[in-house]
């Protein structure tokens, strides 16, 4: 069990039947927050905690944390706006040999023009080492994320850029998918919609090509193929 316990987070192991202690508490930073107001979601897999959070009382450093396994801790990069801007986690889960982590953020590829919160899945494989003492030391090298894409279609997308709530993931039709529940911002027109996300189809979308911005100014375009180093990091299972 993991709380806020007083705006100093603490984790403790207690039994199943009689709730006795077991052991000694640990430290909850990175694993809870600090503000029950503040986002956080958590699954447990192949004996790690993998959670995604903030670590800090301001809620400005956030956080996806693999601990108390036998791997080693590793975590996102830290103010890093390309990794994560001002996030609100939804939901966790796991598929395969990786943890799905359901988000919404401000969006670093319209900042340009203005403040857009828009939906994400994140991704990271569940067996990553992290880098050398170089190069993401401590951190994940198979993290990648992609926008989800709530929308009505036609010649101009209406989309539902909030993402609220999500399902487990259910078998439906003979394919594995997620709901997701989104609106529209508010200042936009009033609007909900629940949509089906396929989990191939997301393994998918995180084998194709990358997006970079090549300066403050310029707009998000593909990376070319060569520039991508090999092996991709999806390789790293």
């Amino acid at each position: 069990v993991c709380g806020t316990n007083a705006f100093n987070p603490l984790c403790a192991n207690y039994t199943r039947d009689t709730l006795e202690l077991v052991g000694e508490p640990v430290s909850g930073m990175a694993r809870c927050p600090y503000d029950p107001r503040h986002a956080n979601v958590a699954v447990f897999a192949d004996g790690s905690l993998f959670t995604g959070t903030v670590t800090d009382f301001l809620a400005i450093d956030a956080v996806i944390y693999r601990s108390l396994g036998d791997s080693p801790a590793l975590r996102t990069v830290k103010h890093d706006s390309k990794w994560f801007r001002e996030p609100f986690f939804v939901s966790a889960v796991e598929y395969g040999p990786h943890i799905y982590f359901f988000f919404r953020e401000m969006a670093m590829e319209f900042h340009h023009l203005e403040k857009v919160m828009v939906s994400r899945v994140a991704r990271v494989c569940k067996a990553d080492l992290g880098g050398s003492q170089r190069v993401l030391e401590k951190q994940w090298t198979t993290f990648l994320k992609a926008r989800l894409n709530c929308s009505v279609p036609g010649d101009s997308h209406f989309y539902f850029n909030l993402l609220h709530a999500t399902s487990n993931i259910i078998h439906m039709q003979g394919r594995d998918v997620i709901l997701g529940l989104f609106s529209t911002p508010p200042n936009s027109i009033p609007g909900s919609a629940v949509c089906v996300f396929d989990m191939q189809q997301l393994a998918h979308v995180f084998e194709g090509r990358f997006k970079e911005q090549k300066s403050p100014e310029s707009i998000w375009t593909p990376v070319p193929d060569e520039a991508v180093p090999k092996p991709r990091n999806r390789n790293i299972l």
